[in-house]
């Protein structure tokens, strides 16, 4: 009824919470047009919040509790054995990929193609691996030429740029 607009004068004088929610959607001008004053519902409002003061559900009082409690520790940090081990992997794992990235690009992970068959294998000269193609170290797809003859992929590019990553996160997290 109230936001149809269908209310009548008699419903906003018995009621002055819905003659202010009618000021507050219509404008102030609505009240005055249903002949009601502004004064008027304000004093019924402020009337009917305190009849209802004891009623009111908005307000809710905690009681007490008389209990003794116990003092307790603060918590502790974890401890930093697991930090450490997680630096010393930082560590391994970085070195670990920018030593490989380094042979490889130099070709002397050459041995590794001992099986291939085919024209590109290392036999034949190319004796860096191509990391895109790493599933076929035993045909001439998985190699290519080496840093020494100014060959570099992309592969390679990212394992370098990953190892230095790496290091660096050790380096300013130790």
């Amino acid at each position: 009824m109230l936001l149809d607009g269908q209310l009548g004068p008699e419903i906003l004088e018995k009621d002055p919470i819905l003659a202010k929610l009618a000021e507050r959607i219509y404008g102030e001008d609505f009240l005055e047009t249903m002949g009601l004053s502004r004064g008027e519902s304000k004093r019924a409002l402020s009337e009917t919040l305190s009849e209802d003061l004891e009623d009111d559900m908005m307000i809710e009082i905690i009681p007490t509790l008389d209990m003794d409690l116990e003092p307790f520790d603060p918590p502790t940090l974890p401890d930093s054995t697991i930090e450490k081990s997680s630096h010393k992997s930082l560590l391994l794992a970085g070195s670990g990929i920018l030593l490989i990235s380094i042979l490889n690009l130099l070709g002397l992970l050459s041995f590794l193609g001992s099986s291939c068959s085919g024209g590109g294998c290392p036999a034949n000269g190319n004796n860096k691996i191509n990391w895109a193609s790493i599933g076929n170290l035993d045909t001439g797809w998985g190699w290519s030429p080496t840093l020494l003859e100014g060959v570099i992929g992309i592969p390679d590019i990212i394992l370098l740029i990953a190892s230095v990553i790496i290091l660096g996160l050790w380096y300013f997290k130790r």
